[in-house]
């Protein structure tokens, strides 16, 4: 595989700011700079020490940044061999990371989670009736994966049918750019 400038994304800021990492360049979509940038902006004054899920991590980015940033740990599913095989290549370049990887779909593994998270990445395939997204998001309530006040960050398509999200999820945060709309909610008990 040619590793050209299109296959590499880096960590923006933190203890691994600019430590680059390859992803396969198959349908892979991972978040820009500056929306990692602008979500990790609003979860600024509360990243430290918190217990990540990372519910589509194709790259794994959003979990990598998230330690970098002084998280405790983070869970990633990734339901793609080569995505995955990928993840555990780029993981393997970290010395001391609190990190586990599932293989896995996200709607199966969800009710085999024993811990409780605080900040939880959804961010699956875009689709236009945002089935994946949706699910994931009532079976988080359904099994009890997250803590109190915990943050949910949601990013899809901007022409899409609504989301609808559990009633206990208040919105923190939302923008747009272009065909993406990228929003934070908090979990409210």
């Amino acid at each position: 595989m040619n590793h050209n400038k299109k296959n590499k994304i880096y960590i923006i800021t933190g203890k691994w700011k600019y430590k680059k990492i390859t992803i396969h360049n198959t349908n892979i979509r991972p978040t820009m700079n500056f929306i990692r940038e602008t979500l990790f902006n609003w979860l600024s004054n509360d990243i430290y020490m918190l217990n990540c899920l990372d519910c589509f991590a194709g790259s794994g980015i959003l979990s990598l940044e998230a330690l970098s940033r002084n998280a405790y740990s983070a869970t990633l599913i990734e339901n793609n061999i080569l995505h995955f095989k990928k993840l555990q290549q780029n993981i393997s370049l970290f010395k001391n990371i609190n990190i586990k990887l599932i293989y896995g779909h996200t709607l199966h593994v969800l009710s085999t989670l024993s811990q409780k998270f605080n900040l939880i990445f959804i961010d699956p395939p875009f689709h236009k009736d945002n089935f994946l997204l949706q699910t994931t998001c009532f079976l988080l309530e359904k099994y009890c994966c997250l803590k109190n006040n915990a943050y949910i960050y949601l990013e899809y398509m901007t022409k899409s049918s609504p989301v609808l999200l559990p009633y206990n999820w208040i919105q923190y945060r939302k923008k747009k750019f272009g065909v993406v709309t990228y929003a934070l909610y908090k979990k409210h008990a």
